[in-house]
């Protein structure tokens, strides 16, 4: 009872007490599975006089495009005795932690799957403030002015941002045009013809929907909340981020998980919640299912197994008839997040290098390498990206703003304990969309009680201004 008195702003600072001895001994554990893969390389005295270590998150994007704009970095500096040295792993969030505790962490690292907000209130990263007042590279604003709405609002507390994201997230509902196209279907306007347009799917002995259902608390969760702001509008969403009791019991919010599941149970690939996401979007690239719902990344992570004649194609979620929810608003944010430890050596070439990376200069050859949207409000040329990602620019251009939820990055330890569990039975029908709310609920009201949670200040959404009526 005694916390229920206890501000955000109270709350944020008593967690700073204790962050910081827990992130050790989490950080600990990790040194001692991780062994010797945590070690690396110092540079010799032969070496540049500064040699800036980046770590890059190796997954859909790979670590290609970085790799070749660190060589040009250094190339462009070699005479200020400055190098970018850049190395990528898929478990490079498990690689650093441990260098964490030893006081030498990478200068700049690109892995949203460590625990920022711990790593926060714990004092371990640079704020990117300063960094943000500086023109990037093809520009003559300060860097902060360009970057696309929300897109630094993810990891912001206060007047501080503490990390940034390298690519724009959208989620969005990709299909293959050429199968449309023989077929005679349409993307569909409405919920009802989604509907009609699965059953004519069916019908033709093809799968409407495959899904990377073993990885339900990502992909399956990223689909639900597209739902939620459908049904209920953004007053849903902000009762979701504000921590509202029951939120998820709200009537909008098992509405949503209603029709996810009845979409999961009748037309969802058979198989799919035991597929991993390259699995299932093997499945989809080879015909096998017509649609899956991803993130922007989707292509480049299939390039090499879809066939030539595959057009892939985007479309946003369409709105249900009775929802609340404004149907030109997706679900979106910054993605591939990049941030500055606090204990790095290099700090201001960091922020440089970031800058560089993320900039109007930059942007074009990266739609073109790795077919990534710029968070740069508009600084990815159509021409520059594929006929697929300008279908994605097609939803981005036409929206009037995005949304997300918080609670995902907030509460690691109930999006895979709790959340990544109910959100699988209740795709595969196990669970009532009552219960499938309630767990979610009785999870996040047990996440608030831990003394050692962070809850930075909550920002909502305006309605009116969206579209939406109040």
């Amino acid at each position: 009872m005694r916390r229920q008195s206890v501000s955000p702003d109270e709350k944020f600072a008593q967690f700073q007490l204790r962050a910081h001895a827990w992130i050790l001994l989490t950080i600990l554990c990790s040194a001692i599975v991780q062994g010797c893969d945590a070690i690396h390389r110092l540079p010799s005295k032969d070496e540049p006089q500064r040699v800036v270590e980046v770590a890059i998150f190796q997954g859909g994007y790979g670590i290609g495009w970085h790799t070749m704009m660190a060589e040009r970095f250094n190339e462009e500096n070699a005479a200020r005795g400055v190098r970018i040295e850049l190395w990528g792993d898929p478990r490079t969030a498990e690689i650093i932690k441990p260098r964490l505790l030893r006081g030498n962490p990478p200068d700049l690292i690109l892995d949203e799957r460590l625990p920022l907000w711990l790593l926060i209130a714990s004092n371990k990263l640079t704020s990117f403030s300063d960094a943000l007042k500086v023109p990037a590279p093809g520009s003559d604003k300060p860097w902060g002015e360009l970057f696309d709405q929300g897109m630094l609002d993810m990891f912001k507390s206060g007047d501080d941002v503490y990390a940034l994201p390298a690519a724009y997230g959208a989620w969005v509902v990709w299909y293959d045009a050429r199968m449309f196209r023989e077929h005679g279907w349409q993307p569909p306007a409405t919920w009802s013809e989604m509907l009609a347009l699965c059953d004519k799917i069916k019908a033709a002995g093809i799968a409407p929907w495959t899904l990377q259902g073993k990885y339900p608390y990502f992909y399956g969760w990223n689909t639900y909340v597209a739902f939620v702001q459908r049904v209920g509008g953004l007053a849903a969403i902000n009762r979701i981020n504000a921590l509202a009791p029951d939120a998820f019991s709200h009537p909008d919010a098992v509405e949503a998980a209603r029709r996810m599941q009845d979409l999961s149970v009748k037309y969802l690939q058979r198989g799919a919640m035991a597929m991993t996401h390259t699995e299932s979007q093997l499945q989809f690239v080879q015909g096998n299912a017509a649609m899956i719902f991803c993130g922007l990344w989707l292509e480049n992570e299939m390039k090499n197994s879809a066939p030539p004649d595959f057009e892939m194609r985007a479309f946003t979620l369409p709105p249900f008839e009775g929802g609340k929810g404004n149907p030109r608003l997706f679900h979106g944010q910054g993605m591939e997040y990049l941030f500055v430890p606090r204990d790095g050596k290099n700090q201001d070439i960091a922020f440089e290098f970031a800058r560089y990376l993320i900039s109007p200069a930059a942007a074009p050859d990266m739609g073109r390498s790795i077919g990534v949207i710029s968070p740069l409000e508009g600084a990815t040329p159509r021409d520059s990206v594929s006929a697929a990602q300008q279908s994605a620019l097609d939803i981005i251009d036409a929206s009037q703003g995005l949304f997300n939820v918080r609670v995902y990055m907030l509460f690691p330890a109930w999006r895979t304990q709790v959340m990544g569990l109910a959100i699988a039975e209740l795709l595969r029908g196990e669970i009532t969309p009552e219960e499938f709310g309630k767990r979610l609920d009785d999870g996040i009201a047990a996440a608030v009680a831990d003394p050692d949670t962070i809850v930075p200040p909550f920002q909502p959404y305006d309605p009116a201004a969206l579209g939406e009526a109040p």
